[in-house]
């Protein structure tokens, strides 16, 4: 039997992304996040509009959309209750944030150039997006949040994690990303049984198929 509920917000979980953005006085910031969804070489980022992410990236329509994996778990939690805005706005402050102007060093992070974009990339995550925002707004009902819709112009991915010749991709069984399910951190189990889809000619088209059209970064963002 199925019972009808209203929870305060619909959240069922995505993989863990780090956002590494520039903060106004040149340092960098790092955000912990899960409401992101893909497609192609472009991706939609939901954040609060209490962050010093969201203010960042409408300022400098940069980013770098990181992706840790399972065993990154402790450094990502170290980033919980913590904003680079200052002063901590007053909600947050009452949920218990603080203001933490070292990122990077509170996480234990490493920050690595990047090659197309200001903001750094994360040493340790296996997978690095650079990326340029092509456009924003509002989002939401009954929460203040911002919808970023972020092209991605250079990837970097762990080689250990690629198969594939001449063009190569992420092995899903080598890849084992961090998903917040229900602000509870989990990570994946083994394969559950043979994709159909998997084996069509939709992926062998996606995989060795027409190549990908990544955004010219000197065309996108909001500078």
């Amino acid at each position: 039997m199925h019972k009808t509920i209203e929870p305060t917000i619909l959240y069922f979980g995505t993989p863990v992304a780090l956002i590494s953005t520039l903060n106004p006085d040149g340092s960098s910031n790092l955000a912990p996040m899960s409401s992101a969804w893909w497609l192609g070489w472009s991706c939609m980022l939901g954040l609060g509009q209490m962050g010093q992410t969201s203010d960042n990236l409408i300022r400098t329509g940069e980013c770098v959309v990181n992706l840790p994996s399972e065993d990154l778990v402790t450094h990502v939690d170290r980033l919980a209750l913590t904003t680079g805005k200052n002063p901590v706005p007053e909600k947050k402050r009452q949920w218990g944030y603080r203001y933490e102007p070292d990122k990077f060093g509170v996480s234990g992070f490493t920050p690595v150039e990047s090659e197309s974009v200001a903001p750094p990339r994360v040493h340790e995550c296996p997978v690095q997006m650079e990326g340029v925002v092509k456009d924003f707004r509002s989002f939401g009902k009954h929460v203040s949040a911002n919808v970023f819709e972020v092209h991605i112009v250079k990837l970097h991915v762990d080689d250990k994690l690629l198969v594939g010749d001449p063009r190569p991709h992420i092995d899903p069984v080598r890849w084992r990303p961090l998903i917040m399910n229900f602000c509870r951190f989990f990570g994946l189990g083994d394969e559950l049984h043979p994709s159909r889809l998997a084996d069509s000619d939709f992926m062998k088209f996606v995989t060795q198929g027409a190549t990908p059209q990544p955004a010219n970064s000197s065309t996108g963002g909001h500078k």
